[in-house]
């Protein structure tokens, strides 16, 4: 989000297609080109959306909950390596971090693409750091740590010409992605009703690209959509992002990810209700 005082970026046209700029960082939905560009490819850049300041407190929480020794769900399912560091259920250790999930720039437009009212699936800060043991993590693309969430034929479907994923991520990046330290995306396959073991056969550079991005930037991702993170070259800086994942209310909650009754009584309606999805099956009513 730019805020009072912070000067507003100016970005060059992209020079890959792969990118889509977002037009106006104080928008609450997509612009048409923006949303025909996920339709088509499954996920959309938008530029902007925090400001170093917010960034930079995002990362002293980070940092914060990692060293806090207390906070023994964070890493309940999630080991730390030394490549990776998975701060899980974050929304729970700070009431900023369940506000931002629900940020006017970010829940309107999760709400678009999933096709509907949401409930909060997922939240964590992961930090990648290079490995130590490799001098250069250079892979070939079919050989990138490749996945997806949910399968394209029953996580999405189609209305009024759009596309919708039952299952979004949106990837905030705290820290800018330098040349070979963006995310790894298959553009299209969020369509294809095929497994990623059956695609990696056959992928190669002209089927995937590895986005650029800065600090502020925030990924809208399918879930349905092939991706990988990055591998990290030698003496590369650690690369925060912030990570939500929302899902259709009536989706069974992931593993142990139910929030606690503690939790639950000091939120707000609105955000209670974003944690349990307890409208369940009324999602999309009056469609059915």
């Amino acid at each position: 989000m730019i805020e009072p005082g912070d000067a507003i970026p100016i970005y060059p046209p992209p020079k890959k297609p792969f990118i889509i700029l977002m037009q106006d960082v104080e928008t609450d939905h997509l612009a048409p080109a923006q949303r025909y560009f996920y339709d088509v490819n499954g996920y959309v850049l938008l530029k902007g959306v925090f400001s170093p300041r917010e960034c930079r407190r995002l990362i002293a929480l980070a940092d914060q909950m990692d060293a806090d020794d207390a906070c023994a769900y964070k890493h309940d399912g999630y080991p730390k390596t030394s490549t990776l560091t998975v701060l899980s259920r974050c929304a729970w250790y700070h009431s900023h971090l369940l506000e931002t999930a629900m940020h006017p720039h970010v829940l309107p437009v999760i709400e678009d693409v999933v096709g509907g009212p949401v409930r909060l699936e997922e939240h964590q800060f992961l930090i990648n750091y290079p490995d130590p043991d490799t001098a250069d993590p250079a892979l070939a693309a079919r050989d990138q740590q490749w996945h997806r969430g949910i399968a394209p034929n029953f996580g999405s479907f189609e209305s009024d010409g759009h596309y919708h994923c039952l299952f979004t991520k949106a990837f905030i990046y705290l820290t800018d992605n330098r040349p070979g330290e963006g995310t790894w995306v298959v553009p299209g396959s969020h369509r294809m009703d095929m497994p990623t073991h059956d695609l990696r056969e056959f992928l190669d550079d002209t089927l995937a690209c590895q986005l650029a991005a800065q600090a502020g930037d925030m990924l809208l991702l399918s879930e349905t959509l092939i991706h990988a993170g990055p591998l990290l070259k030698a003496g590369a800086s650690p690369r925060y992002s912030l990570v939500y994942g929302y899902a259709a209310p009536f989706m069974q909650t992931w593993q142990r990810y139910d929030p606690p009754n503690e939790l639950l009584q000091r939120v707000t309606l609105e955000q209670r209700e974003l944690l349990t999805g307890e409208m369940r099956y009324g999602f999309r009513r009056g469609q059915f």
